[in-house]
């Protein structure tokens, strides 16, 4: 069995990873391991003193970052390497969790629903390295684990506030 298993979005179990673009002209990427409590969405780095930022994409270009995030978690079981880290969070006050998936560095942000993204902070390196080894599971998975993925473009509910 691969390492990942695409799987039709209906059909995912509670445990799969989902690979979202949600519905607007422009829009994020988001990839959500379904069994735990946080997504992970693409960074733009800060420069001249801004902070870092999520990306979002043109419907089309998003797509195309959604293909190349799964190719590029496959090449990672592949060539035995964890895209995932604590790093040190700018300003010294505690650790970020990060991906490097593709050309992409994927930013974990509690999911809280109703709420808009925020950068999760850690405030200890421990805490961020327990956050690591869970989302391991799912991003990292062993080469035989069939971990299943799916993509929902589409199926997606309105909030109604």
């Amino acid at each position: 069995m691969p390492p990942f298993l695409r799987v039709e979005d209906h059909r995912a179990g509670p445990t799969a990873l989902g690979i979202l673009v949600p519905p607007g002209a422009r829009t994020l990427v988001i990839v959500r391991p379904r069994g735990l409590e946080w997504d992970l969405l693409p960074l733009r780095p800060g420069g001249d003193g801004e902070p870092a930022a999520f990306c979002d994409f043109g419907r089309d270009e998003a797509a195309g970052v959604a293909r190349r995030v799964q190719r590029a978690l496959e090449q990672g079981v592949a060539g035995g390497v964890n895209p995932l880290q604590a790093v040190p969070h700018p300003g010294g006050d505690g650790y970020r969790v990060v991906a490097r998936a593709g050309e992409w560095t994927w930013a974990v942000c509690r999911r809280v629903p109703g709420q808009p993204y925020q950068l999760t902070v850690f405030t200890t390196l421990e805490g961020a390295s327990e956050v690591v080894a869970c989302l391991a599971r799912v991003l990292w998975p062993p080469a035989d684990a069939g971990q299943e993925y799916y993509f929902n473009t589409q199926h997606f509910i309105r909030n109604p506030l």
